[in-house]
């Protein structure tokens, strides 16, 4: 044992890399390409499943939410009296008959507003004329299985496949019986899902996608002819009843693996859809079998260039021993200006490179005695802009602009104008609001956002506000930031006008001053004490956070400061049982600001 050693030692360094290299390193190598190959195979195989698996959690999250919108679109239909007193009234004519239907616009308005549903029919059993949306239920169609088992159902709702009444073509349709306010039978609503959205909720996908209903028809598959058919691949589904499946089966003469989920219709107790993603197995491995051959032959080839390589490597072993020497002498004597790097990426590259990342650490920690003042600097700026944004995000847009616009519909559809109005100003100025950020906006914009929130504030005190909007010039391309002139607005309205109980009136005005503009928000409300005001303006410059009613008009003041310089800000003049006037200075010349 002890001559063996001797014997190795004695070895030149190439040749003992070279014997560690093919026992260490190239038998190794064969046997974890075997295993690589082996468990890559399965690797692809279950990152297509749990991809399958996340795109079929995404189509039934938005199939589920198509499907919700017709069921609520259904539910204003079911609920609405406008129905009953359309097809309960008595008509002398035609054309009273047509007048009726012209003013019940409802159904127009669900297809602008929704491209969900391709069309809505309502099957009644008034014998009125027809027409595209109103059809006569005769003896034929109301002998039909679909109208039977909506009648059967008393109202509630039915996923089905259904013609349209016109074009013939076949729809996945909501289908339910509508009763009159004094429960009287008036006929069976009928809503088409259209054919596109299902498109493009599911034609992005990779893999083919089937949608089936209660297991029996094809409602969707990019294939158009097989639509409406049977769904044979869900023969091989395993007997239970389970929300997510996977299970392989022979499919047109391939081997597959099929992930189904199942989604239960809101409100929906007789029907249920499946969402089923076929991934072909042979057709997927195709690709990484291909690359696993050519794998093997570059493993091959790597162990003959390798063998080739270490000869290189002793030719020049000592140079670049001898390069890495030098650099570690100049950094010891403070040089800190050598090469970033030496060619190579072994370990003597690594170390040449981990000695220039010490020299660059310590000329670094020497610049940044000097540019620690800026970094503070910075840091506050971006806590100013992260509490602005705060200000500006407190409500989730999409939640909110989808419930104003359903409490419009519901106006318009109740005839209430004013409130419908009231309704479109207010998302027109919180969508204006919350969907702006901290760059500057056109000054036009502002002001037009404030003019809306004025106007929501006298539909609600009525004839008690007044306001004025006065603009001394051409400021179509000032720029300003934004959220600076609606705080001041709402502070004169809460604390200026409502105390007071007299006509109110609110003047901004917008004047250039020389080099500065100005714009001022005056009110006639009840003012300050000469105390409550030399209070207030102490507080404007304070830097700490502030709770209570100045923290608006604080944020103003303080974010004019933080963008345009201390040379710009807020001022506040005050008399009690007066008024109150706020004047913000900006520069007029706008040249050098962004």
């Amino acid at each position: 044992m002890r001559w063996i050693r001797e014997q190795i030692l004695n070895l030149k360094f190439s040749h003992k890399l070279m014997g560690v290299y093919l026992l260490v390193t190239a038998i190794p190598i064969i046997f974890v390409g075997v295993y690589l190959n082996i468990g890559m195979r399965n690797v692809m195989l279950n990152n297509a499943i749990s991809e399958t698996e996340s795109n079929l959690d995404k189509i039934e999250i938005r199939l589920d939410t198509v499907l919700s919108r017709i069921t609520q679109i259904s539910d204003l239909i079911y609920m609405s009296r406008d129905m009953d007193l359309l097809l309960s009234g008595e008509y002398e004519t035609t054309l009273d008959m047509y007048n009726a239907y012209s003013s019940y616009p409802v159904f127009d308005d669900f297809l602008k507003y929704y491209d969900e549903v391709e069309t809505i029919q309502f099957y009644m059993t008034s014998p009125m004329i027809t027409n595209s949306y109103f059809i006569y239920a005769d003896e034929k169609i109301s002998s039909q299985a679909w109208y039977q088992d909506a009648v059967d159902n008393r109202g509630k709702i039915n996923w089905i496949i259904k013609e349209e009444q016109w074009t013939g073509k076949s729809y996945l349709a909501l289908t339910r019986s509508v009763y009159g306010e004094r429960d009287q039978f008036l006929g069976v609503l009928a809503i088409y899902l259209s054919q596109e959205k299902l498109k493009e909720i599911v034609d992005s996908e990779i893999h083919d996608v089937f949608i089936v209903l209660d297991e029996e028809r094809i409602i969707y598959n990019h294939n158009q002819e097989l639509l409406f058919t049977y769904p044979d691949f869900l023969n091989g589904l395993p007997e239970n009843d389970l929300e997510t499946q996977l299970y392989d089966y022979h499919y047109r003469g391939e081997d597959v693996t099929i992930n189904l989920h199942r989604l239960q219709p809101q409100k929906s107790l007789i029907n249920e859809l499946q969402i089923a993603t076929i991934i072909p197995v042979e057709t997927l491995m195709e690709q990484p079998n291909a690359i696993f051959t050519r794998g093997y032959w570059i493993i091959f080839l790597a162990l003959v260039i390798s063998v080739f390589s270490f000869w290189l490597f002793s030719q020049v072993f000592d140079s670049r021993i001898n390069v890495l020497k030098h650099a570690m002498t100049k950094v010891a004597r403070g040089e800190f200006n050598i090469k970033p790097r030496i060619k190579g990426d072994d370990e003597i590259g690594e170390a040449y490179g981990e000695l220039y990342q010490t020299s660059q650490s310590l000329q670094k920690l020497i610049d940044e005695v000097y540019v620690h003042k800026i970094k503070e600097e910075r840091w506050r700026r971006q806590q100013k802009e992260s509490e602005f944004k705060m200000l500006s995000s407190q409500i989730n847009p999409h939640f909110l602009y989808n419930t104003l616009e359903m409490i419009r519909m519901k106006a318009i559809v109740n005839q209430d104008k004013e409130v419908a109005t009231l309704i479109r100003k207010l998302s027109k100025m919180m969508r204006s609001a919350l969907e702006r950020t901290d760059r500057p906006v056109p000054l036009t914009d502002e002001l037009d956002l404030i003019n809306t929130y004025l106007e929501i504030q006298q539909m609600r005190f009525g004839d008690r506000l007044t306001y004025e909007i006065n603009i001394d010039g051409d400021f179509s391309d000032y720029q300003i930031f934004p959220l600076l002139i609606q705080p001041l607005v709402e502070n004169a309205i809460i604390h200026g006008l409502e105390p007071n109980l007299e006509l109110g009136e609110i003047i901004i005005s917008v004047v250039p001053n020389r080099d500065h503009l100005k714009i001022i928000v005056a009110d006639n409300g009840v003012g300050m004490t000469a105390h409550q005001l030399e209070e207030l303006n102490k507080r404007l410059d304070r830097e700490e956070d502030l709770s209570g009613k100045q923290i608006g008009v604080r944020n103003v003041h303080q974010r004019i400061k933080l963008f345009y310089g201390d040379a710009y800000g807020l001022t506040i003049s005050s008399q009690f049982q007066i008024g109150t006037t706020l004047t913000i200075t900006l520069p007029l010349d706008q040249t050098n600001n962004y």
